[in-house]
């Protein structure tokens, strides 16, 4: 599969893609190892409160393998360059509603994430809604603030206006950082893994932020953003997408320390 030219440009300006059935022929294999992670980390979800796994694809051998997948590849090197960054993502069995966040707010650089949701989801059982062009940080319109919709407008956030992602086991969908999302209206047990990348940092300010957006994994309790399997298995062409996140990765054990020190359990999310 490749991304075309008008897909970039909607991505661009939209700041989300959707890859239907991008993944048909892969998704059972992807659930089974989806769930074996769990298995092997003796996760047990009782539909409670949020499960995640950090890193996720990282675990099974199998699953490392989607980074070198040819409709991964070829999506994140159309909208972020040859030489993008895998930065790690989580696996998760959802519970309830996420309400409208980003996963960034990115002034350099440009920084990505790939979903897979594992069950249908539509608008009222959890399915992913965005807000149209709201990772555009030098908006001035009032798009990056739909959490306060009862506050400006008297409504619940999930009347706001918004794009809502409705997908099936085997599609595939992209989204920038900066960009508001949200879902509402979602059941105990529902399967999502990501995949984060970004642009191959190249100035000084693009590097601090590839450092911070690292360090951000301390939360997680982690020492490194990639497991040892997935650098032990990469081939040369893998190699190129986790070498710079390994030349920058020094500063987190120490922030990760701190957070074992305060915190009772590594974050959920």
């Amino acid at each position: 599969m490749q991304i075309t030219d008008k897909q970039v440009r909607f991505f661009e300006n939209y700041g989300y893609l959707k890859l239907a059935q991008a993944f048909r022929k892969d998704i059972d294999w992807i659930i089974s190892e989806f769930e074996q992670v769990f298995i092997d980390r003796k996760v047990a979800h009782d539909g409670t409160k949020r499960s995640c796994i950090v890193p996720f694809i990282d675990q099974r051998e199998k699953l490392c393998t989607l980074l070198d997948h040819p409709v991964i590849v070829a999506t994140a090197k159309a909208l972020i360059g040859e030489d993008f960054n895998y930065l790690g993502g989580d696996g998760n069995y959802y519970t309830g509603e996420t309400s409208w966040h980003t996963d960034g707010f990115h002034t350099v650089g440009k920084y990505i994430k790939m979903a897979f949701y594992l069950d249908p989801v539509r608008a009222a059982t959890g399915a992913l809604r965005v807000v149209p062009g709201s990772h555009h940080i030098d908006t001035k319109w009032e798009c990056r603030h739909p959490g306060k919709a009862e506050e400006l407008y008297g409504i619940h956030p999930r009347e706001m206006p918004a794009q809502v992602l409705e997908t099936d086991p085997g599609d595939l969908l992209i989204f920038n950082h900066n960009i508001m999302h949200a879902s509402f209206g979602g059941g105990g047990f529902r399967r999502m893994f990501t995949l984060n990348m970004c642009r191959r940092a190249n100035t000084s300010a693009e590097i601090v932020d590839l450092e911070d957006f690292i360090n951000s994994a301390d939360r997680f309790w982690l020492d490194q953003t990639h497991s040892e399997l997935m650098r032990h298995t990469a081939s040369q062409e893998r190699m190129r997408h986790l070498q710079q996140v390994i030349d920058h990765e020094s500063g987190l054990p120490a922030c990760s320390a701190k957070c074992r020190a305060t915190m009772i359990e590594p974050a959920r999310g």
